[in-house]
């Protein structure tokens, strides 16, 4: 398939504000986020990196692994 002929879709868009964080995604249904909120949900993930790689690696369809 040609590369335009493909459609590019955005799941989700993050935007920082000056409150805190805004998360628009499907159905345009936006999460607002306090700075602290955003805070707790960023260390909530860095907890969750190795197990998040992980999945991520093992749902991955290529062959090869790209390690970061």
């Amino acid at each position: 398939m040609i590369m335009s002929e493909k459609k590019m879709r955005e799941k989700f868009v993050i935007r920082m504000t000056e409150e805190g964080m805004e998360i628009a995604g499907g159905k345009n249904r936006p999460l607002f986020f306090s700075a602290c909120e955003a805070l707790m949900l960023l260390d909530i993930l860095k907890g969750e990196e190795e197990n998040l790689r992980r999945i991520a690696n093992e749902a991955s369809p290529l062959p090869v692994r790209m390690q970061f």
